[in-house]
């Protein structure tokens, strides 16, 4: 005999979230801008650059802010249910 399956995936309490997609568009921008700069350190070792650590800080930057505004995006949909 098969088990019935009971648990359903909760339904988002707003349909569209305006804030949600704001904050979502947010972290996406830092998600590429962090790429983007290890892509640049990436290219620099490749071309034989020995200044290829001056990338070091701006990751660091661009990885802290990229994790700010995750958790942004997480306590909103959390407090929010969207």
């Amino acid at each position: 005999m098969k088990e019935q399956r009971t648990k359903v995936d909760p339904v988002p309490e707003i349909g569209f979230c305006d804030y949600k997609m704001r904050l979502m568009g947010q972290y996406l921008d830092a998600i590429r801008e962090l790429v983007a700069l290890h892509d640049a350190q990436t290219r620099s070792v490749i071309d034989g650059d020995k200044d290829f650590p001056r990338f070091d800080v701006l990751i660091h930057m661009a990885h802290q802010l990229k994790d700010e505004r995750k958790y942004s995006l997480i306590a909103h949909m959390d407090a929010h249910h969207c």
